[in-house]
């Protein structure tokens, strides 16, 4: 899921950066109105999804981070319970003792 957005945010930004250029270089041929109107509105619309994929993927970089931490700490906490005998497993010095 991480790597698609990725994807997308990279793909969302070679558009945007070739929109961009292209409109820088149309010197030649200049843009009549609603071609620069539809040019804005593009540009807009892919800033907008750019910004909405960077969020989401924040998102899941922290909950993917979350989850990691998470059963690190589940398994340092098995770990150490695994190696520490509890209370009903250790043995009482009467065990150890003759009884008479």
């Amino acid at each position: 899921m991480f790597t698609l957005n990725l994807k997308k945010s990279a793909a969302a930004c070679v558009l945007l950066t070739t929109l961009i250029g292209s409109a820088a270089h149309a010197d030649a041929a200049p843009i009549s109105v609603p071609s620069a109107e539809i040019v804005s509105a593009i540009e807009q619309t892919l800033t907008t999804q750019a910004q909405e994929l960077m969020a989401s993927t924040q998102r899941e970089l922290a909950l993917s981070l979350q989850t990691q931490l998470a059963e690190t700490l589940y398994d340092v906490d098995r770990q150490l319970n695994l190696s520490t005998p509890s209370q009903a497993e250790s043995v009482k010095p009467e065990e150890y003792s003759v009884k008479k």
